[in-house]
């Protein structure tokens, strides 16, 4: 069974959402920069990297924080992991 790849997008997205919430008191819109909206410390986002990939079962590098500078980017890569 096929599923939809926007609904799949959209949960992953809702996923990386709950877990950010746990580190910020900002409002996270799919837009939220990592890093100036967010401002999410080292230690916040290895934390955050630890959760990502045990509530998603994906591999993500810090670099990737990096790389994938708002949250709807990191939920397409991590839907493109998949």
């Amino acid at each position: 069974v096929q599923c939809n790849p926007e609904r799949k997008e959209r949960m992953k997205m809702e996923n990386l959402i709950k877990v950010l919430e746990n580190y910020t008191e900002e409002e996270i819109t799919a837009g939220s920069s990592f890093k100036t909206d967010l401002a999410l410390s080292s230690f916040d986002t290895a934390c955050v990297i630890d959760e990502i990939e045990e509530a998603m079962g994906v591999r993500i590098d810090i670099k990737d924080f990096v790389t994938y500078k708002t949250v709807s980017e990191m939920a397409d890569y991590i839907a493109s992991l998949k």
